[in-house]
């Protein structure tokens, strides 16, 4: 019976951590959206990062992506409960056209930024570190990329049933 008890406390505990924010910041260029917690945070490092920028129909090839090098920073949101991509989405346009950046490629849907964006993005290890992001896949999706100079922003947002998720990639003194 004790040991049901402390495998049963674990389970709680584990649980309890698992909806907690954990520690991390926002990026100084991008004020998070207003409720959002940060799930996962890898701070600046210098870095290389596959940036997706145009419609990604297939994962695997090479057109329609941009390798980067620079100080790359990743942050995952989310947001409780479900928030519009379209909401969120114009959130960030705004902050970013504020800030002089310039759209390079920007989509809603599956059929505009094509069946494999989030298998690209979640499943391929060259955008996002493995295991890192809360990918959540399907056609609710928005995806927002954005240069100003040397620095990029990379916006992959999501809106499911319960949660909506911001997955953020900016790239500081981008070669590439």
């Amino acid at each position: 019976m004790l040991r049901f008890g402390w495998t049963a406390l674990a389970a709680i505990v584990m649980a309890t951590q698992a909806g907690a924010e954990v520690a991390g910041e926002d990026h100084p260029l991008l004020p998070r959206y207003e409720g959002a917690e940060i799930r996962a945070y890898r701070a600046p490092s210098v870095d290389q990062v596959t940036i997706p920028v145009a419609r990604i129909g297939d994962a695997d090839a090479t057109t329609g992506v941009r390798l980067m090098e620079g100080t790359v920073t990743h942050i995952d949101y989310v947001v409780s409960p479900a928030t519009a991509t379209l909401q969120i989405g114009r959130y960030y346009e705004a902050l970013l056209q504020r800030a002089g950046f310039r759209f390079v490629f920007t989509c809603a849907g599956e059929q505009a930024c094509g069946g494999d964006m989030g298998k690209l993005v979640f499943n391929s290890g060259r955008v996002s570190p493995t295991g890192f992001a809360d990918g959540l896949f399907g056609d609710r999706m928005r995806v927002i990329v954005a240069q100003r100079g040397g620095s990029w922003v990379f916006l992959h947002i999501y809106e499911g049933p319960d949660r909506s998720t911001i997955y953020e990639i900016v790239v500081d003194g981008a070669a590439g």
